[in-house]
């Protein structure tokens, strides 16, 4: 009898593992697919990181304006403030907290995402002593050479 249970828990640990292995390859691949709501969430968080990364999800429209590109000049202006204020960058950056994005309308070319977030100053208790801030905006969106992209006037959203 004690063989018999041995073997049958045995058994049980195996599929136990087999369908995680299989749950966690799902979860991977479903993770990697690109959706409106990643790709807004994934601006947001570089914008207010001051991430030069989130130029690869801004339209083409909106990254490149009168020739020059808009990512780059906004990192510089507020890399200059801070400077001229006596910081390092590092200190100009936020972090977003209870990040959430709601799906408005969306169709194959274009989409409209609501983002709420809480923005909050890496140290913002010891130094600077501002108090978080809730975000909730609306942004636009367009699949551009298979990508969701953020397009429109993002950057009144980061300052």
């Amino acid at each position: 009898m004690a063989d018999s249970n041995k073997g049958s828990i045995t058994t049980g640990a195996i599929f136990i593992i087999v369908i995680a292995f299989f749950l966690q390859v799902l979860f991977v691949y479903a993770d990697t697919k690109d959706t409106p709501n990643k790709a807004v969430a994934e601006f947001a968080k570089a914008c207010f990181g001051l991430d030069s990364s989130m130029a690869d999800r801004l339209c083409q429209e909106s990254l490149i304006v009168d020739g020059v590109n808009v990512v780059d000049k906004y990192i510089d202006s507020v890399t200059t403030k801070a400077k001229a204020e006596g910081f390092r960058p590092f200190f100009t950056k936020n972090f977003l907290y209870h990040v959430q994005t709601n799906t408005v309308s969306k169709n194959d070319n274009k989409a409209k995402i609501r983002l709420t977030c809480e923005i909050k100053h890496p140290l913002r208790s010891f130094f600077t002593k501002e108090s978080s801030r809730k975000i909730d905006e609306t942004i636009d969106l367009i699949n551009e050479d298979g990508k969701w992209k953020v397009c429109g006037d993002v950057f009144s959203l980061c300052s």
